[in-house]
């Protein structure tokens, strides 16, 4: 496989199945969601792109005056030199699992500096009518559709409000 192509297997936009959709905030009367690209999908779509032998990720811990995290370094082979490159990013431990989580976060950042999952800061903000511990399930059913639109380059408003049922709320 060329150069070319795996980059394009690996940066292809994120399916709905490669999307987790976590709540950033519930306050106010309203619960406010994001998306999130998986770890393990940011490891599918590397062996997808250069197998299985053709990347590998290292941790390093990091500090920042009192703050600790860990810094992800993805490297991947180059198919057509047999060069190794390496992209990094870092992340604080997080609050459940600070360790695993901390991790997992980095490599999630390190895998948007190859560019895997970057198209998700042009998603809309969406924002549910009342205070949620869970994303009700019909939200989650009716934002399935958007990556498609995402990738399409469709016009998204800058803020997508529904309620429990996943219908559109007008403000």
């Amino acid at each position: 496989m060329q150069a070319q192509e795996a980059l394009a297997r690996l940066t292809r936009p994120l399916s709905a199945e490669e999307i987790e959709w976590k709540i950033i905030s519930s306050k106010g009367g309203t619960t406010t969601i994001a998306p999130f690209i998986d770890a393990r999908a940011v490891m599918s779509r590397l062996d997808e792109a250069f197998g299985p032998f053709g990347w590998q990720v290292r941790y390093t811990p990091a500090q920042v005056g009192n703050e600790h995290g860990v810094i992800a370094a993805i490297a991947i082979k180059n198919p057509e030199t047999g060069e190794w490159v390496e992209k990094q990013d870092g992340s604080g431990a997080t609050d459940m699992e600070p360790f695993k989580g901390g991790i997992s976060g980095a490599l999630k950042r390190a895998a948007v500096a190859w560019g895997i999952g970057r198209e998700l800061y042009r998603y809309p903000r969406v924002v549910i009518e009342g205070e949620h511990r869970y994303i009700p399930f019909k939200v989650l059913e009716r934002l399935k559709g958007l990556p498609d639109a995402v990738a399409a380059g469709k016009p998204l408003p800058e803020v997508v409000r529904l309620n429990a049922n996943g219908e559109t709320v007008k403000r």
